[in-house]
């Protein structure tokens, strides 16, 4: 006689509560899976970083040179820079890092757009010109704020540090045999198993690289809550006293950069020099930078601040001077970027960031395969906000590396010579298709203008242009809204200096526009 089977559950049996290790493991795939997206970004970007300045060594020639028997002095390069684009604004001349890298000089038009003219430190020669937009600068920007403003971007890339570090403990936790894991890959058991064992054993091998991004990653994240609470863990950058912003005159005559480099080298002797900045606005000084034996030490651990008129040391900055946090701060990135051993040491940074990269995108792989997931998870989605954002501020942040574009139609009025002896020049830009005339004021001086505000009123219009960058050729742009159809006044310019004195010039304007404007 057949029995009939008894499908009632006994509920009176108590369900199993999962482990310690299942628990982290479901926890080590989520994080995983859901905030994959952003996290391999981050991690794919920042080890393209880690290479990226060999990378624009290949693509660019102008970037290459061979090794001389000497390297020509500061100086030298200097002019050779003046020479090649005489109304250049010098902000910066450097080396690169290696022998085999020509010395690049940062420089800004008169408009502010920078621009990059690379020197063959062995020869004094000018090797060409490089857009800004490089592989380092586009990867170093998308790794470390994903191309947003510095308030938004750095808190979330540098909260992906404890993101990385659950993942590391919740992995370590959820591993056992790491001595037969390290070796293992089998690969005759199917996809999902090899692939398990690759991610499993890129894991171990590791676990040294993914601690120092999670330690170097959190103290990017405290940087950045130093500087909102009005605070910097560098150490301090003194700017030229006001008293003496005013003794310096209506115009600023630097002395040579070769001067300058050797009473920076006087200051600190066994300091190599590796980067100068020159001032870019009235308060700042020169400031030397270069590296000592500590190769952990990026070299802005040793400065000099030079006075650039009168030569003296506003500030000498070594590396046995600075706080502890400032020290620390100055090691962050060369650990986290494998920079102070040489190339080196930044492939061997470059291959563990692919192992890690790997293990974020193997994770994702396996975790599908396992769970079957065919569409896009809720918590996938509500990280695609940070990537879009990322998208829309690109443009912005390619905005800044375009060149600047003079108009079509401009009106160059005459030069003018101030009582300070600077040249100054009115262009007027005459639109058609809407009501705002557009004037630009250009300055031109031997030294730099030493200028606090400049005033530019026409028609009854003014605008107050506060000065940002000071260098040998200025132009300001100012708006000039007109509803008028024939113009006939005066464009005054007024001149603001640092110690005071006001300097005014005036000139008149009589013309009609191209034809009338719709009303």
């Amino acid at each position: 006689m057949a029995t009939v089977a008894d499908d009632t559950v006994d509920r009176s049996k108590p369900v199993k509560k999962k482990s310690e290790r299942k628990k982290l493991y479901e926890l080590h795939t989520w994080v995983g899976f859901h905030l994959a997206f952003i996290m391999a970004l981050v991690l794919f970007t920042g080890t393209i970083a880690t290479l990226s300045h060999e990378i624009d060594w290949l693509i660019h020639d102008d970037m290459r040179v061979t090794q001389g028997t000497e390297v020509v002095s500061w100086g030298e390069m200097e002019r050779a820079v003046r020479a090649h684009d005489p109304d250049a604004n010098i902000l910066s001349l450097e080396t690169l890092g290696h022998d085999y890298f020509a010395y690049r000089a940062s420089v800004a038009d008169k408009f502010g757009k920078l621009n990059y003219i690379h020197v063959n430190q062995w020869t004094g020669e000018v090797t060409g010109e490089a857009n800004p937009l490089t592989v380092q600068r586009f990867f170093r920007d998308l790794h470390r704020y994903l191309f947003m403003p510095s308030v938004l971007g750095l808190p979330i890339v540098g909260s992906l540090a404890f993101i990385l570090a659950i993942s590391l403990y919740t992995g370590l936790k959820t591993t056992r045999n790491w001595r037969t894991v390290m070796t293992r890959v089998r690969r005759s058991k199917g996809a999902r198993v090899m692939v398990g064992d690759m991610h499993k054993a890129a894991g171990i091998w590791s676990i040294w690289f993914i601690i120092l991004i999670i330690v170097t990653g959190i103290w990017y994240l405290t940087e950045f809550g130093y500087s909102v609470a009005g605070e910097r863990m560098e150490a301090e950058r003194p700017n030229v006293s006001a008293q003496r912003i005013e003794e310096l005159g209506p115009v600023i005559y630097d002395r040579p950069i070769a001067e300058i480099a050797k009473v920076a080298q006087s200051s600190i002797p066994d300091m190599q020099i590796t980067r100068i900045q020159y001032p870019v606005t009235s308060a700042q000084p020169f400031t030397v930078l270069g590296v000592r034996d500590n190769p952990l030490l990026r070299n802005r651990a040793n400065r000099v601040f030079v006075d650039p008129v009168d030569l003296s040391v506003i500030k000498s900055q070594p590396e046995e001077d600075i706080s502890t946090v400032a020290y620390l701060n100055e090691m962050a990135d060369p650990l986290h970027f494998g920079t102070f051993g040489g190339l080196t040491t930044k492939i061997i940074w470059f291959v563990f960031g692919l192992f890690v990269s790997g293990l974020s995108i193997t994770g994702v792989w396996l975790t599908w395969r396992r769970l079957k997931i065919k569409v896009v998870t809720k918590a996938q989605v509500a990280t695609l906000p940070v990537l879009i954002l990322s998208m829309l501020f690109f443009s912005f942040w390619l905005e800044r590396y375009q060149p600047t574009e003079l108009p079509d139609h401009e009106e160059l009025l005459e030069w003018q010579t101030l009582p300070s002896g600077m040249k100054a020049q009115i262009a007027v830009t005459r639109e058609t298709s809407n009501r705002v005339d557009t004037a630009r004021l250009i300055l031109d001086a031997q030294g730099r203008p030493n200028l606090k505000t400049i005033d530019i009123c026409s028609g009854g219009n003014c605008a107050e242009t506060e000065i940002r960058l000071s260098g040998r050729s200025l132009s300001v742009p100012l708006e000039l809204p007109n509803n008028e159809l024939v113009i006939s006044e005066t464009i005054v310019a007024e001149l603001n200096y640092n110690n005071g004195q006001r300097e005014e010039l005036s000139w008149e304007l009589n013309s009609k526009r191209p034809f009338p404007l719709d009303k």
